[in-house]
């Protein structure tokens, strides 16, 4: 048995501030003196769960030096002697080990110091919502719900939250999924390698990102170097680096000297360990991590980029291998590349006020090696953090000169070393995350605008995919779609020949007064230009009189991509890809919705900074917007094409193969109910797709039932679901809702086979304008935001598109050269890309201008919308163009 005499301070002068601790009695901790505490009050004797029993107990008053009146402290042990006060608890409250159950003043401030997150806790303090909208949402998703389900059909539940907060939400959710799922594979492995501690799994467990969970987990990652903690560890001063850091007793440096081990050959070195260590418990402390993410809210961090030393300081390469001309070509092209950064060789932002574009192209720029990028955390910093453990531990336990310095330079060296890396790591990781989701929101806003330009219905449209060598493809369709004539011309854009001499006016006119057709789609691709100054002049000569030919430019990204795969193959086989190219453009003019889903949205080109994007969560991004727009807009289930139907809410390829094939089998479905025959739609599947599934009584036909009893799918089936119509079927309103509509129609005084007739609508709206929708949703027990949506529905005329309350393309029958701009100039034009820096906008010049951000007066535009701009400079050698922004059509 082992007795350690311990001697415990009850003063009140052993905890003051941080910045009173300096004043206190001074004592050499490196010299033979015997630290003795400022006062003694009461002996007491504690016992360990180990073998050590420490007796402490109170000194004899040393009566021949009164003034001074220092206690001693001695230690008795039977292994070796060691001059070290020791006070042992259970664990000490450090990185490895637990709080002490044996002061209840520490174990108080440990259960309120480790509140372990929960993932709606992290979304609504992320997302800025409530934590019941967020633990709603969470459940929503968690059930397999669909964001366009979500929120039409549950908007009680999330408070009316958009499709994009929903899919901010989403996102949000995921990173807190992925963070716990982290944890528990950090907290696994160090459990394994038998390092785990209560207060290290504490740590781990509050940890709120994947950069705080990798800073813990760093020195514990099998094949990494030993850190210099660890190294300390190893050679038996972690726990007076334990003692020093929580006050619990004193040591003495010099007793840990060891000549013959490396590491301990000094009181310098034994320090240096000790340093290190405490170091390392500072740097993961939970209430250190807490206060971190706190300042960088709040310090003035900025961000600094420069011209990379590489480029600074261009070496020639002298090797006689190496061929000047090459040389000189790979010197234009680094010129060129950093021509394109030259904003920000010399740059210094706020953190806060950087704009994610300006982000984006900075981490282009430095993985090119053309920028040097730094961050720079103020010493204010510093400051807080120094406060904050003096607070924490300084001013707490035992005081002396000893335990101050090597504490005041651990923070310092945790600082430096440990903790300024982890902040910069994260400023530079959120500031990414943040530039790439508005990237990404930017992508996902231009598609949604892009996929709901209304259509051009009831019109015959030629299609020109323009070109040069190979000539212009033209494919001209039928106001349904289908394929009418295709054809080639080679127009003369270097000559100056009358069109009665031009075999491809003649070819173009015969064409259009054959199916009298009078809108063109051309494609912005090579050649637009210059087919686009034809079209213009041979419709201002009058070749296509009395049609009243116009053109319209359609962006044609992805139509290649289309025209070569497997779907286009399948719809024409055999057909030459650029004359497909041609017909999809005349399709993107008729139905842009119904074409543009055929391609992978990330080929669409609606957006800026696409490869400096994850790949991945731009295509899952993406999808949901492609998903949201044909839900929201509805398909006829009779007519819709298989990449239509694999985009509702809750179907997918499969599924919409199984639909396409029920069909021809069974005929046109009838009404909803008949989806549930469907091979693999069950009750959630049909749930989730039912509301956006249009049955319209033009292309619904009665079922071919065989004589023998029925189909082939209702014999399988143990009932048969009745085929008779319902008219509720051509709105929006959910199945789940037909009682609840039927019983608001009878209150109205009308009949639902009235739907869509001029007086049945009236009665809708006179019924909600006297009643109210809060009585409404009271009187038949449900919320009122689906009381809403009922009323909304029946008052919409069947056939209702929501695409119709945007504008129209814009169409011309003559064009402006660029040449022909002066700065000054008022002219129309459309929006054709949006991002953070500015909007784009098409004026007829063949070159697109752009409205700076500063010049939009903060006024949002969308891609697709009309404005009036005015020209405010022109660069013909460079094809620039600035505009500002007068007013949207």
């Amino acid at each position: 048995m082992e007795e350690v005499i311990v001697i415990l301070s009850d003063s009140d002068e052993d905890i003051k501030p941080f910045e009173s601790l300096s004043k206190k009695r001074k004592i050499d901790s490196d010299s033979q003196d015997e630290y003795e505490p400022l006062s003694v009050k009461k002996t007491k004797k504690v016992k360990t769960e180990g073998t050590k029993t420490i007796k402490s107990e109170k000194p004899k008053k040393n009566r021949t030096a009164a003034k001074e009146r220092k206690p001693k402290a001695t230690v008795k042990s039977t292994a070796k002697e060691i001059k070290v006060v020791k006070e042992e608890i259970k664990n000490e409250p450090a990185l490895t080990d637990a709080p002490s159950s044996s002061n209840p003043q520490q174990m108080q401030h440990a259960e309120t110091y480790f509140e372990e997150w929960t993932e709606a806790e992290l979304v609504a303090e992320v997302q800025e919502i409530e934590i019941k909208i967020a633990q709603n949402v969470i459940r929503l998703l968690d059930e397999e719900n669909t964001i366009p389900f979500i929120a039409r059909y549950r908007k009680e539940l999330t408070n009316d939250m958009s499709p994009e907060k929903l899919r901010d939400v989403k996102a949000s959710y995921e990173i807190a999924k992925s963070v716990k799922q982290r944890a528990s594979f950090v907290r696994n492995n160090i459990t394994k390698l038998g390092k785990i501690t209560p207060l290290l799994e504490q740590c781990i467990r509050c940890a709120r990102s994947i950069n705080e969970l990798d800073h813990i987990y760093s020195p514990y990652k099998v094949g990494s170097k030993n850190t210099l903690a660890v190294r300390a560890r190893q050679l038996g001063l972690d726990e007076a680096a334990n003692a020093i850091l929580n006050g619990s007793w004193f040591v003495s440096s010099e007793t840990f000297v060891d000549p013959m081990k490396k590491g301990l050959h000094s009181v310098k070195d034994v320090e240096l360990g000790i340093q290190h260590i405490i170091a390392d418990i500072i740097s993961k402390d939970k209430g250190v991590l807490d206060l971190l993410r706190k300042l960088k809210e709040n310090a003035g961090i900025f961000l600094e980029t420069s011209k990379a030393r590489a480029t600074r300081e261009r070496k020639t390469d002298s090797t006689k291998d190496v061929k000047k001309e090459a040389l000189s070509n790979n010197h234009k092209d680094k010129a060129y590349i950093e021509s394109k950064f030259e904003n920000y060789f010399k740059f210094s932002a706020p953190v806060k006020s950087v704009k994610p574009y300006q982000v984006l192209a900075i981490n282009r720029g430095e993985n090119l090696k053309v920028l040097s990028v730094k961050i720079n955390i103020p010493d204010w910093v510093l400051h807080h953090l120094m406060e904050f453990c003096g607070r924490h531990w300084l001013c707490k336990g035992m005081s002396y000169p000893l335990r101050q310095r090597l504490i005041e330079q651990s923070i310092r060296d945790s600082y430096t070393r440990l903790i300024q890396p982890l902040l910069v790591r994260q400023v530079r990781y959120e500031l990414s995350q943040k530039a790439e989701h508005a990237a990404v929101e930017v992508f996902a806003t231009n598609l949604k605008k892009l996929l709901l330009l209304p259509p051009v219905r009831g019109k015959t449209v030629l299609g020109i995919d323009p070109g040069f060598q190979n000539g212009c493809k033209m494919g001209i369709t039928s106001c349904s779609g289908s394929v009418l004539a295709t054809d080639v011309i080679y127009p003369p854009f270097d000559r100056q020949i009358h069109p009665n001499s031009d075999s491809s006016a003649r070819k173009l006119r015969d064409l259009l007064v054959k199916y009298k057709c009078e809108l063109i789609a051309l494609g912005n691709g090579t050649g637009c230009r210059e087919t686009e100054s034809y079209l213009s002049d041979l419709i201002q000569k009058g070749w296509f009189s009395p049609l009243d030919v116009k053109f319209t430019i359609v962006c044609e990204q992805g139509a290649s991509i289309y025209s070569c795969s497997p779907i286009a193959q399948k719809e024409f086989p055999d057909t030459d890809p650029n004359i497909i190219s041609a017909v999809s453009l005349a399709r993107r003019l008729q139905d842009p919705l119904g074409e543009l889903v055929k391609v992978e949205p990330k080929h669409l080109g609606v957006g800026m900074y696409q490869h400096d994007v994850p790949e991945k969560q731009l295509s899952a991004t993406l999808d949901e917007v492609v998903v949201e727009c044909v839900s929201f807009v509805g398909v006829d289930v009779n007519t819709a094409s298989h990449c239509l139907l694999r985009k509702i809410a809750g179907l997918n390829s499969s599924r919409a193969e199984k639909i396409i094939e029920w069909r021809l089998a069974n005929g046109s479905f009838i009404n909803r109910q008949q989806l549930k025959q469907v091979k693999g739609i069950g009750p959630k599947t049909f749930e989730q797709c039912a509301g956006f599934i249009r049955i319209i009584p033009e292309t619904a036909q009665k079922r071919n039932i065989n004589t023998d009893g029925g189909s082939s799918q209702c014999k399988k089936q143990k009932f048969c679901i009745d085929d008779t119509e319902n008219p509720l079927d051509r709105t929006w309103i959910h199945p789940e809702s037909y009682f609840v509509a039927l019983r608001f129609i009878a209150k109205c005084g009308t009949v639902v086979e009235d739907l869509g007739k001029p007086v049945f609508i009236s009665k809708i709206c006179n019924t909600v304008t006297a009643v109210g929708l809060n009585k409404l949703a009271e009187e038949f027990g449900v919320p009122e935001f689906e009381m809403k949506l009922i009323s909304e529905g029946l008052q919409k005329s069947p056939g209702h598109d929501l695409r119709s309350q945007f504008q129209e393309p814009l169409f011309r029958r003559s064009i402006t050269s660029l040449e022909d701009i002066r700065p000054g100039a008022v002219l129309t034009g459309r929006v054709q890309n949006v991002t953070h820096f500015g909007s784009f906008v098409d004026i007829g010049v063949g070159h697109d201008g752009l409205i700076p951000q500063s010049r939009l007066r903060n006024t949002i535009v969308q891609l697709g919308d009309r404005i009036e701009v005015k020209v405010f400079s022109v660069d013909i050698n460079r094809r620039r163009i600035g505009l500002d922004l007068v007013r949207v059509l």
